[in-house]
């Protein structure tokens, strides 16, 4: 049974360049060739969660707000002239409420009714707020911040950098799912697609066989969506897609079409 498991194992590695090695494994237990394509969805959507690593995903003014370049300006402009972040605390003796694009606001020292999307400045948090939900933050990313001197972009990106620890776990959840689902739907309509060559055939793979090439198709493309996705992120779906049909191809051609052959002058 151990000599065996590593066979198969030796077998999974070696889909990545051998087309025999794709071809063995079609007969494989579909519960672990499934756990292998989780493993190749992973592979294939770490570039996109790399990406949440930065920044630059928890601008929500930009991603979520589209809070335009003429209400950045009135936020500039609108600003409070007396409101220091010294200590993790806030000193502001003004209440004000700026008002931008789309009903999100900006407020200092005021009740959180009163705003549904934005932030509130207050002592000694500020809060976050989505769609009637708070979330409550420290200063630790504003000390020593004059909000008379302050740029737009320097107070998102202090806000996206003091938000992303608390919603960067279930954004990473959330991409790794998704891209599961979506890998699995991929290899499923693939599947189903090759089976219409069976069409004419007295004989021909089974739909597990046709799965299982399909999954041990995708590692080499898996692969290398993994090592491109890293520089631009954006080609990562698109090599495993594509690259996956170049090798299943490959696969059909040279050792589907003659095992077929050979099967029907038996």
């Amino acid at each position: 049974m151990g000599v065996y498991t590593m066979k198969k194992l030796k077998c999974m590695l070696e889909t990545s360049y051998s087309i025999d090695a794709i071809f063995y494994l079609r007969k494989s237990s579909i519960l672990v060739s499934l756990v292998f394509l989780i493993i190749l969805s992973i592979m294939q959507m770490t570039p996109t969660a790399f990406v949440l690593i930065g920044d630059a995903p928890y601008r929500w003014d930009l991603n979520v707000w589209d809070i335009s370049e003429s209400s950045q300006h009135l936020l500039e402009d609108n600003l409070p002239d007396d409101c220091v972040v010294n200590n993790y605390k806030l000193s502001c003796k003004q209440s004000l409420d700026i008002v931008l694009q789309n009903e999100v606001r900006v407020a200092f020292n005021l009740p959180t009714s009163t705003v549904r999307n934005g932030l509130i400045f207050n002592e000694d948090h500020f809060l976050f707020v989505i769609d009637d939900m708070n979330y409550k933050f420290d200063y630790s990313k504003f000390e020593g911040v004059d909000f008379s001197n302050i740029t737009y972009d320097e107070m998102f990106m202090r806000v996206a950098s003091t938000i992303k620890p608390m919603f960067m776990p279930a954004m990473l959840l959330e991409t790794y799912q998704s891209g599961i689902l979506l890998t699995f739907g991929f290899v499923l309509i693939v599947s189903v697609l090759f089976m219409l060559l069976r069409i004419g055939r007295q004989l021909f793979l089974s739909y597990k066989e046709v799965l299982n090439l399909v999954i041990y198709s995708s590692t080499f493309p898996a692969i290398m969506a993994l090592v491109i996705g890293m520089f631009n992120g954006a080609w990562s779906i698109i090599i495993y897609n594509i690259g996956t049909l170049i090798v299943l191809f490959f696969v059909y051609r040279s050792r589907v079409e003659p095992y077929l052959s050979g099967q029907r002058a038996g």
